[in-house]
C-alpha cells in the first residue's frame, strides 16, 4: 500500500527559534512548499508529496513539528481547517494549520533568483545545513548541484533530474588565512 502523506523532510530546514515562529513552519503557496531558517531555504513542488487534496494547503502553514508528525501516518488528507491523518491500524489525529497572526510570510522567491555564476577560490559551507537540505529535498540520485554566485552570495542548489525544486544556502565566512602558508 502506498502512503498518502508528506514524503520529504521539509521540517529539517525550519528554524528552532521560538522568537521567529513564522520560520518554524512549512508554508504552502501556488503549488509549492517552502521552508527556511534564514540560513537555508527549500522550495519544492507539491507534486512530490502524496498527501490527499494538496490544493487545500494553498496559503496555509504547518508548524514543523506537526509536519513531521503527519509524515508518520499512512494517510494525510488536507481540508480547510487542517490535516486529518490515519493509519490502517485505526490510529487517527488532526493537525491544525499554524496561525501566523499579524506576521507575514517572507517572499522566499525573491532570494531564489540566480544573480550569475562567479568563479571563487574558496567558500565556507556549514555541512550540517547542507545535510539538512539533502534530507529536505527529493534527491533520488543522491546528487545535489550547487551554483556559486560569489564568496558572499547565496548558493543555489537543485537536483539535476528533478524539476520545480530548489534550495538556497548562505555561505559561512571563513578566514582565508587558513589556506595560506
Amino acid at each position: 500500500m502506498d502512503k498518502k502523506t508528506f514524503t520529504t523532510k521539509m521540517y529539517e530546514v525550519c528554524a528552532t527559534d521560538e522568537l521567529r515562529p513564522v520560520m518554524m513552519c512549512v508554508h504552502f503557496k501556488q503549488g509549492f512548499a517552502y521552508a527556511s531558517d534564514g540560513h537555508m531555504l527549500v522550495k519544492q513542488s507539491l507534486e512530490y508529496q502524496t498527501v490527499i487534496n494538496p490544493e487545500k494547503l494553498e496559503g496555509k502553514s504547518l508548524h514543523k513539528d506537526n509536519y513531521k508528525a503527519i509524515m508518520g501516518f499512512e494517510f494525510a488528507e488536507c481540508n480547510d481547517d487542517g490535516v486529518t491523518c490515519s493509519d490502517s491500524d485505526g490510529r487517527t489525529a488532526f493537525y491544525d494549520y499554524f496561525d501566523i497572526g499579524t506576521q507575514t510570510i517572507p517572499d522566499f522567491d525573491t532570494v531564489l533568483r540566480p544573480i550569475g555564476q562567479k568563479s571563487v577560490e574558496f567558500i565556507g559551507v556549514n555541512p550540517e545545513y547542507l545535510a539538512k537540505i539533502g534530507k529536505a529535498m527529493h534527491v533520488p540520485s543522491h546528487t545535489l548541484r550547487l551554483q556559486f554566485q560569489g564568496v558572499d552570495k547565496s548558493i543555489l542548489i537543485d537536483t539535476p533530474e528533478i524539476e520545480n525544486q530548489w534550495a538556497l544556502l548562505m555561505p559561512c565566512f571563513i578566514d582565508d588565512s587558513l589556506f595560506s602558508k
